[in-house]
């Protein structure tokens, strides 16, 4: 027979109904773990005879609900089930009802103190999980804000309402170009509809070779040596780095120049008010060599110039369809999270969210269409 409670309590926390076994009490330990082993054996049926449909199921706002209702009764029957069978094994133990103030009574009562905290932080996580999913679905409907992604086709028309976040595209579409409604220009400026300082960026990326650029570098000797006399040859792998590092700088001076025309940056500035998140816009759209490592190369200068300048954060932008035609499929940008492109849907949104991002590190965001716009589902996480 079990004698100490804290060792029950840990038990029936990590299956209920354990912890009253331990201490010998089997008919309470059958009945503290009928529920659990219940909904168990559902799944199992399930699993084994129509697997298709668990698996097939679509979140939408009903089924959240029901989840997150079963996952607040879950968590009353998982704490009631943590403390009988702690008070159980202390019942057992009359010789040590009586309070006193030994270390280890009180070492006995922040473990326990421990199990509840876990009790309640892992409901609650789940229960943070289906909240968050239900507000992302509910864009679809305006019941509440969520994120959205604009640049210059929303020059002169209406911005999204009730923007939780915004995100702002710095381009007109191609490299070494400036967005003109980032700031004061053609229209409303959109960084003020994005939250101004605290704005998420995203500039479009590159790699068109020495024959079609008029902004190809030549003679440039930082950060790489591009066709000087110690490094001859202009469609070289360090070439398109420069290139990529002088895409992302005139990227980051037209963010800070659209700041100091607003009045968020004083004149002169050289750096952005505050630490923005930027993403890279990898698209086939945009001009590519066939060489994939030459735009590996282009694409790790750009990362090379943003990460010596303050971001709060830097990622990619793409689908793994057009991941894999421009880099080859490369898992050099691992580190660096995925805004996924492509999601017909909010539901289908969350079911992207759980699969590996075309850089090979986890989706942080997932763009879907919603109301005429591009909206953003945030992903569990953080977004930079």
């Amino acid at each position: 027979m079990l004698e100490t409670p804290f060792v029950a309590a840990l038990l029936s926390f990590l299956f209920p109904g354990l912890g009253q076994a331990a201490v010998g009490n089997r008919g309470r330990a059958a009945i503290v773990a009928l529920p659990m082993l219940a909904v168990l054996g559902v799944f199992a049926l399930i699993l084994i005879f129509n697997r298709s449909s668990l698996f097939g199921l679509t979140p939408d706002q009903g089924l959240l609900t029901s989840l997150l209702i079963l996952d607040l009764m879950l968590f009353v029957y998982h704490l009631w089930a943590v403390l009988d069978a702690y008070v159980l094994a202390r019942k057992d133990r009359p010789d040590r009802l009586h309070l006193d103030a030994s270390p280890r009574k009180w070492a006995t009562v922040l473990s326990v103190g421990v199990l509840v905290a876990g009790t309640v932080g892992v409901h609650a996580a789940v229960a943070e999980v289906s909240i968050g999913w239900q507000h992302s679905l509910s864009c679809n409907t305006g019941a509440t804000p969520c994120w959205f992604d604009i640049s210059y086709p929303q020059c002169g028309s209406p911005f999204p309402a009730d923007a939780e976040f915004g995100i702002v595209g710095v381009n007109k579409g191609i490299v070494f170009s400036a967005n003109p409604c980032l700031s004061t220009g053609d229209g409303p400026p959109e960084l003020t509809w994005a939250g101004g300082v605290r704005a998420q960026l995203y500039t479009n990326t590159g790699n068109p070779g020495p024959d079609l650029s008029t902004r190809w570098p030549s003679n440039q000797t930082t950060p790489r040596q591009c066709n000087t006399s110690a490094a001859p040859g202009s469609d070289t792998a360090d070439c398109a780095y420069d290139y990529g590092w002088n895409a992302a700088a005139d990227s980051y001076r037209t963010a800070v120049s659209a700041y100091v025309s607003m009045g968020l940056a004083q004149a002169g500035a050289t750096s952005t008010p505050s630490p923005n998140t930027w993403w890279l816009d990898v698209e086939i759209i945009n001009s590519w060599q066939p060489d994939t490592t030459l735009n590996v190369a282009a694409l790790g200068g750009e990362v090379a110039y943003l990460r010596s300048v303050s971001t709060a954060g830097i990622g990619f932008y793409s689908t793994q369809y057009q991941w894999n035609q421009i880099t080859g499929g490369t898992s050099d940008f691992s580190a660096y999270p995925s805004w996924v492109a492509g999601a017909n849907s909010a539901e289908q949104a969350v079911g992207i969210c759980g699969a590996k991002g075309f850089t090979g590190g986890r989706v942080a965001l997932v763009q879907y269409l919603a109301g005429g716009f591009d909206a953003d589902f945030l992903c569990q996480g953080n977004s930079g």
